[in-house]
């Protein structure tokens, strides 16, 4: 069983949201994003950093530092998960949130049954409430271009709406340095989020571990911070979670030397999903690291786990 991106795992009563399509033998890399309290109730972890702190707290021996990240990593053992929650099984229509989310799930694979499209986040888990968003998830990218290219058509018929108002972002963007005002403009032009029956929807791609561009047996260092201008030459995995876009450095503004051969920017995170096509010119802000795997060796700027981590169209 391929446990990926949009499934979440129960482990002695905390749920942990599963992170990315790459994960070490008899383990999956994953966040706590809902915990219980003594009273039984759950209280949901909305950062990175609160999630780190948990783990650290309650549970230090799920943080193993690897070499194909470069960086402490939480690692859940399999032999610990009590129950895997599938995004693609869900069918279960109880609540309102629920009810618009397998609608609009049947109206964009009424357009190709062939999508494979799971739901996902509070909803998937039966702790959603009334106002709570979709969360969408598609595996495979071929199935990912089918998507955007329904929500396209879907967005000209009005079916689908761009997020039009700050409400709708600021609780997912506390632990960004980026103006809501960036991210609404950002996040309004994208058609992997949107409206859909006046109710906040938000979706990733997901590529198989075929399709994907890292190795168990990479190396990565971290070098430090660095800022640049570049100008974005393939775009192919840049809407998909985790996300990939090739670049070409046209202005260093801070950093260590070897930010000049920075030919790469990913992210494990969404919200850095499609952002920039090719031939964008874009300001980064992030993480400088060098990847070794085999022969080969790059730079690239990683983003996502510091609040100053930006990625912006110039």
């Amino acid at each position: 069983m391929e446990i990926l991106e949009g499934y979440y795992v129960r482990v002695c009563g905390d749920i942990y949201a599963v992170k990315g399509v790459l994960h070490p033998p008899r383990k999956v890399v994953a966040i706590p994003t809902y915990v219980r309290k003594e009273n039984g109730r759950y209280h949901r972890i909305r950062n990175l950093k609160e999630a780190f702190s948990y783990i650290e707290e309650k549970k230090p021996s799920y943080l193993e530092y690897l070499d194909f990240t470069g960086q402490k990593t939480p690692l859940i053992p399999l032999n610990d998960v009590d129950e895997v929650y599938d995004p693609v099984k869900f069918d279960r229509a109880d609540t309102e949130a629920s009810r618009d989310a397998l609608m609009l799930k049947e109206i964009l694979t009424s357009s190709s049954s062939k999508i494979k499209i799971g739901i996902t986040g509070s909803i998937l888990l039966g702790l959603d409430e009334p106002s709570s968003d979709i969360d969408l998830v598609v595996y495979g990218v071929n199935s990912g271009e089918r998507f955007i290219n329904i929500l396209k058509d879907l967005r000209i018929n009005n079916v689908v709406k761009p997020v039009n108002t700050i409400d709708w972002l600021t609780e997912t963007r506390r632990d960004s340095n980026i103006s809501p005002e960036d991210w609404l403009r950002l996040e309004s032009r994208k058609l992997l989020t949107g409206v859909f029956n006046n109710r906040l929807y938000t979706s990733k791609i997901v590529p198989f571990p075929r399709e994907y561009w890292e190795d168990l047996s990479q190396r990565v260092r971290e070098i430090g911070r660095a800022r640049m201008l570049c100008r974005v030459v393939d775009s192919r995995f840049g809407k998909t979670t985790p996300n990939l876009y090739l670049v070409e450095v046209l202005k260093i503004m801070y950093g260590d030397g070897k930010a000049r051969d920075v030919s790469q920017v990913m992210s494990m995170r969404s919200r850095f999903a499609e952002i920039a096509s090719n031939g964008d010119i874009v300001e980064v802000e992030g993480r400088l690291e060098e990847v070794c795997c085999r022969d080969k060796k790059i730079y690239r700027i990683f983003l996502g786990n510091d609040e100053r981590d930006k990625f912006l169209p110039v």
